[in-house]
């Protein structure tokens, strides 16, 4: 059956800059992968003049642009999100052909949307700013995508040492360095006083770890991510925990997050920052730089399961060690202060 696609943006969630039309393009190349897009909206006041300047390719791509007033005495939901709430239901209800919804979102008080779509047998993508969505969104979704994932690569922001066969590479990788990614994303949420229940580790796993996917690792890979995460304990990478009706994943105890191959990585990318700031605060540098300098470094972004450059600085970023930004179709990375 062929995929009939419905994509509905909250413009004031997940917000480009003006001049990035080929961001914009790339988020629209994305929901036409999964199928044929046959309606969109884009919710937001246009009146604002960094929303408006987003018109004419929006325009150009046909979205239906909602007005929506911004008012200061607003609480609880706004109006952007009980119009895109409303059209959704509109869709689902006399709509019965689209079978896919991507929404440009991260905002938690979606959830009660999603969970319609899903009782609906709906598929939903979501595409967000990744280091602010969510996570109780994005469990309720078939699939994530950071939006700055999605900016078509510049040639010298490109690893040279990236390989063609992506696939290949991340089924060639070992499941033991999944195994230490699983209980870093475990110690992670712990530190952070944040439930690690399975599906909550699932989401963060990915966040973290962006080329991530259970079903690929190894020559078989595992049918669910329960397989995933039986075999690592197994393994004594993480233990298992049963409390107040859930189960719970943590490090297992002979596991040290410092000494992996991605922390020493990462601990790479922040003195070469450092480095580069000097005794400055810190500044914007270009992906290509950063990038030549870590290769100088013998940093390899496919031997630390990165298919891209720019997912190891996501990573990097849904840590807390670095910011990025698009600015005139150019990507940057800083150190987060």
């Amino acid at each position: 059956m062929s995929e009939n696609v419905a994509v509905l943006w909250d413009i004031e969630n997940v917000t480009p800059r003006s001049s990035d039309s080929l961001l914009i393009q790339g988020m629209w190349d994305y929901a036409e992968s999964l199928g044929r897009v046959v309606t969109s909206y884009a919710y937001a006041d246009w009146s604002k003049p960094g929303f408006r300047s987003l018109g004419p390719t929006l325009a150009g791509l046909h979205f239906n642009m909602l007005h929506i007033p911004y008012q200061k005495t607003r609480k609880n939901k706004n109006g952007s999100d009980m119009q895109l709430v409303t059209d959704a239901l509109e869709l689902l209800r006399f709509h019965e052909h689209i079978n896919t919804f991507v929404l440009i979102t991260g905002d938690s008080d979606f959830r009660s949307l999603l969970l319609a779509l899903r009782k609906s047998g709906k598929k939903i993508h979501i595409i967000c700013d990744i280091k602010t969505a969510a996570q109780d969104l994005l469990i309720l979704a078939d699939s994530f995508a950071d939006y700055k994932e999605l900016m078509p690569d510049n040639e010298d922001e490109t690893d040279e040492t990236e390989s063609d066969d992506k696939e290949g590479d991340r089924k060639n990788f070992p499941k033991e360095y999944w195994f230490e990614r699983l209980a870093e994303t475990a110690a992670i949420l712990q530190k952070d006083n944040k439930s690690s229940n399975m599906g909550s580790v699932k989401i963060k796993m990915k966040m973290l770890n962006r080329d991530f996917n259970e079903k690929k690792i190894g020559p078989r890979g595992y049918k669910r991510w329960s397989d995933f995460v039986s075999a690592a304990v197994r393994a004594g990478y993480v233990t298992l925990q049963d409390e107040e009706n859930q189960t719970l994943i943590l490090p297992g105890k002979g596991y040290i997050q410092e000494v992996s191959s991605l922390q020493t990585a990462l601990k790479t990318l922040v003195s070469t920052l450092e480095t580069l700031d000097g005794n400055k605060e810190p500044q914007f540098h270009p992906y290509s730089i950063i990038s030549s300098e870590l290769k100088n470094k013998g940093v390899v972004m496919k031997v630390l399961g990165f298919s891209q450059f720019k997912k190891f600085l996501s990573s990097a970023e849904a840590r807390g060690l670095v910011e990025t930004k698009m600015e005139n179709l150019r990507s940057y990375v800083k150190l987060q202060k």
